[in-house]
């Protein structure tokens, strides 16, 4: 029985690892267009305004979506890292989000990582 528990627990722990070292969950907050960029008095980028399609992997269709120090940037299949400065209006992105909603809709969310899809 004592083996069964510790096999149990090793289980249970390596599907916790597995799960938190991806960079987008299996369900995105939101893919769409970039329909606006705004930036800070220093021309920094602070947030972006996306709107989509309620899907069945992506919850929203409209997010006001902030950029944070731990945000990344990501080209295509992830493996690209890019600058933030390359967020543009009209391109195409899935964005995956972290911490709490602000507003109810539009939501306002911050920004775990973003996927440039072209």
């Amino acid at each position: 029985m004592r083996k069964i528990v510790i096999l149990l627990f090793c289980f249970i722990f390596v599907l916790g690892f597995a799960g938190c070292s991806k960079e987008f969950n299996s369900k995105l907050g939101i893919r769409g267009e970039i329909k606006k960029v705004s930036k800070n008095d220093k021309g920094m980028i602070t947030s972006i305004f996306v709107e989509g399609k309620i899907e069945q992997d992506a919850e929203y269709d409209k997010a006001s979506i902030y950029i944070t120090e731990k945000t990344k940037i990501f080209e295509g299949d992830g493996k690209k890292k890019l600058e933030l400065s390359s967020l543009k209006e009209g391109m195409k992105v899935e964005v995956d989000f972290e911490g709490p909603i602000r507003e109810s809709y539009p939501i306002q969310v911050d920004a775990k990582a973003i996927r440039v899809l072209n």
